[in-house]
């Protein structure tokens, strides 16, 4: 070692050995952080409550009595528990829409073990809450609701619970992602992960930050043990909660418009700079967006200024502004951007349409994997179609490049959306109403072009339509 390494080490040694931590450091560092967890539980548990929820369900099999009359035949009462947060002294408690859907009654049990009924204030299945209040006689404990907003992924989460009301619990962890959607609890979800375990009956209860303040209602364990819990930002839950003392519901806006990802080999032939905004699939009959302009394979990218960045971005934005309110909607169609000013109607009430498919038949399959037929009025009738343009799928092969790009049997290719091989020419976009249409099509089309591909399938609420992207529709 050399003279100038050997001096260098000597100056550092004694910093080194004092930057070194000793195991009586290590302890009195973990008793503090222990101090901490202690008294944030003391200070919540009072504010904590369980709750229980009676259904009545008549029973089954009841007899009949003389002269075929039914006899008296007490319900079968059915029992289910969760957990929620006082919010205010006067009695408002605050919990998941799951834990008290159609419940006939529901008692709530305070810190002090002492039941009361609840009354439900209003719900918001939307976002999975709802507002609860008992008449205690008295103040009582309350929780003080943080900042969601200020919520950073990597610091200290705790979960809270009471579902049985014998016992409060507290888990601790990390706040694991910010912003989470797709988990399919709630049609608005933004939710914060956090990894402290969110255990069963404990849906309703607070999410904590490490000064005890509510950052989030728990509401969504994807499977006991998997180390993930999602929780509704307290934020959001504020805005809901004024909507439900007001008036016991919350009106949002509505645009009248199916929508689904922008996938990123849809950017280019949508002539897009990048996976941005949300795709209109279809427009529903009478909703303000038909009203205005809007067309079906719009993509839109601005809502009052603000920058769309996907399809649940939107529906938080919309969901957000009152009915009544004109919007400036950005969209880009054709690959040029367009402006459009809408008037949001009220959000309806949601409706889960099915697709029926068509009975399968043994058909001859092309190269590309898939059976095409033109349509007829009894195939109309059969797929629950409204319009004769496009052409029916009936039969698609398994494990084709038809099959891996989601074709199935049942559905309606309407019309055909590609890119030039030259630069800078926007989006084409063409209507199929027959297979002559089609095959025209094809044969002008380069040979491994993409195209996106309009589909539709008939439900019971009408036709729906949606994208998806047809990979070397012509082959290689």
């Amino acid at each position: 070692m050399s003279p100038r390494k050997l001096l260098l080490l000597f100056v550092l040694l004694p910093f080194l050995a004092a930057a070194a931590p000793s195991p009586d450091a290590d302890i009195t560092l973990l008793r503090r952080m222990e101090e901490v967890f202690a008294s944030v539980a003391e200070r919540v548990k009072p504010t904590v409550v369980s709750i229980r929820s009676e259904r009545l369900r008549a029973a089954p099999g009841r007899p009949e009595g003389e002269g075929g009359e039914t006899p008296p035949h007490p319900e079968i009462p059915r029992f289910a528990t969760g957990s929620g947060i006082v919010i205010s002294p006067d009695g408002y408690i605050l919990t998941n829409n799951h834990v008290v859907a159609e419940a006939d009654s529901l008692i709530v049990r305070l810190s002090d073990n002492t039941p009361h009924r609840a009354k439900v204030v209003g719900t918001d299945p939307y976002t999975d809450l709802a507002l609860l209040k008992v008449e205690a006689g008295r103040p009582i404990p309350s929780a003080k609701l943080g900042n969601s907003d200020l919520v950073k992924v990597g610091q200290w989460s705790i979960a809270v619970g009471d579902p049985f009301g014998i016992a409060r619990t507290f888990t601790v962890g990390v706040v694991s992602g910010i912003g989470r959607s797709g988990v399919g609890v709630a049609r608005y979800e933004y939710f914060i992960q956090t990894d402290a375990a969110i255990n069963r009956g404990n849906s309703g209860g607070p999410l904590l930050n490490i000064d005890g303040e509510v950052i989030g209602i728990n509401t969504a364990i994807p499977s006991p043990g998997s180390g993930l819990g999602f929780s509704i930002p307290i934020n959001m839950a504020k805005d809901v909660i004024t909507h439900l003392r007001s008036s016991g519901q919350f009106l949002r806006g509505y645009l009248g418009v199916t929508i689904q990802p922008v996938g990123d080999d849809m950017v280019h032939i949508l002539g897009l700079p990048r996976s941005e905004g949300a795709l209109v699939g279809s427009l529903l009959p009478d909703g303000p967006a038909k009203k205005a302009g809007i067309e079906v394979g719009d993509v839109i990218v601005g809502l009052d200024g603000k920058p769309i960045l996907d399809t649940s971005h939107l529906q938080r934005l919309v969901g957000w502004t009152p009915p009544g309110k004109a919007v400036k909607v950005e969209v880009v169609r054709y690959g040029q951007r367009r402006n459009l000013e809408i008037t949001l109607a009220v959000l309806p009430a949601e409706a889960r349409p099915r697709a029926q498919a068509p009975a399968p038949q043994k058909l001859e399959n092309g190269a590309y994997g898939m059976k095409l037929e033109n349509l007829t009025p009894e195939l109309m009738k059969q797929n629950q179609l409204e319009s004769r343009e496009g052409v029916l799928i009936r039969e698609v092969e398994s494990g084709s490049r038809a099959f891996h790009d989601g074709l199935r049997p049942g559905m309606v290719i309407r019309e055909l959306i590609y890119r030039s091989s030259r630069a800078g020419t926007p989006p084409v976009r063409t209507g199929i109403r027959s297979l002559e249409d089609l095959e025209k099509l094809l044969q002008d089309l380069p040979s491994g072009t993409d195209v996106i591909a309009r589909l539709v399938r008939g439900t019971n609420q009408g036709e729906r339509s949606f994208f998806t992207v047809l990979h070397s529709l012509r082959g290689k």
